[in-house]
């Protein structure tokens, strides 16, 4: 485990994600869905903690705790946050701390990523505030960054919808060119992706526009109008260019973002997220989870029925498997 830069970026990382990913070829359920061609953009094979397409940023936010002199980081998300169960486990490799404070309103059943999280030796703080983009969030982190330095530690906040978001965006555009090296000529018509903090929307979109690729980004909302989230994607993929120090900006048409699969709220599966579940299993033996990767290929299915995705398209497994055991019920027949 070494911190060296990243070539895409320059930036500084901590080398825990296994990169690259595989992109892998699904002719029996592209054949399904009506596609000429599908590629699996494998996240869930990113490393250790289960993976998932956080790894790649998580790398960067390590490396930077590290080298601030931290001794343990802080973060805040949803109790079965697929993120903060990835940052535990990377945080157990690297010998840090992790602190999360986790919102009540998803459940405190101790299943799924928040299991994994005790597991990986986190400790867990609880909030009632439902909306990560609140300042009583950024209050009640504080209070927990003022104890932990009170006590003789060295803490290192991390937080998406903060000033972490640059270099979130950053860790994706370095996974945009990955990916554009494996496809080299090959230029699908779409690629898509669930988006919750859309932070990986942002970093593809940004990295595949530098780079001249045509491929479309569609991301999914799993959480947001996609007239809020859409805003806050531009203005972290702001954040990344000026961080990065490229000429490259994003705009509102250099992506598309849909929200009429959200179903009945964040973290909660719909009929069509489990039977897209059931069908990327029974037909490529991939694992999905009916919160996030479930509602994106439920979308990717039906764009692809209505043949407004093209021939050829990419979809991004972003991992998140735990969540599929927490809504077991919903498969029940």
């Amino acid at each position: 485990m070494s911190i060296e830069p990243d070539p895409a970026t320059g930036l500084p990382r901590l080398r825990l994600a296994n990169l690259p990913t595989p992109c892998t070829e699904a002719p029996v359920l592209a054949a399904r869905i009506g596609l000429e061609a599908l590629l699996v953009k494998r996240e869930d094979l990113s490393g250790p903690a289960l993976g998932g397409n956080k790894l790649r940023q998580i790398d960067f936010f390590l490396a930077a705790a590290l080298a601030a002199g931290a001794d343990t980081v802080v973060t805040t998300a949803a109790s079965q946050s697929n993120f903060c169960r990835a940052l535990a486990g990377a945080c157990a490799v690297a010998g840090l701390g992790c602190h999360l404070m986790l919102r009540r309103a998803g459940g405190t059943a101790l299943q799924g990523n928040l299991l994994l999280d005790v597991v990986f030796g986190a400790t867990v703080h609880w909030t009632d505030q439902t909306d990560p983009w609140s300042l009583s969030v950024c209050e009640e982190l504080g209070a927990i960054l003022d104890g932990l330095r009170a006590a003789g530690r060295k803490p290192h906040l991390i937080q998406l919808p903060g000033e972490t978001a640059a270099l979130a965006v950053a860790g994706w555009v370095s996974g945009a060119a990955e990916l554009h090296a494996q496809l080299g000529a090959d230029e699908p018509d779409a690629i898509v992706l669930a988006c919750g903090s859309g932070l990986t929307c942002a970093g593809l979109a940004l990295g595949f526009k530098t780079l001249g690729r045509r491929t479309r980004v569609v991301g999914i909302s799993v959480q947001q109008p996609a007239a809020r989230l859409r805003p806050w994607i531009l203005e972290a993929a702001g954040r990344a260019s000026a961080l990065l120090g490229t000429a490259t900006h994003l705009g509102e048409a250099d992506f598309d973002l849909l929200d009429g699969y959200v179903g009945p709220g964040y973290g909660r599966p719909s009929e069509a997220s489990v039977a897209a579940v059931r069908l990327v299993g029974a037909q490529a033996g991939l694992v999905l989870d009916p919160v996030y990767t479930g509602k994106a290929f439920a979308a990717l299915a039906d764009l692809a029925a209505g043949g407004t995705l093209g021939r050829r398209v990419v979809f991004l497994h972003s991992g998140g498997a735990p969540a599929l055991f927490v809504h077991a019920d919903a498969f029940r027949t």
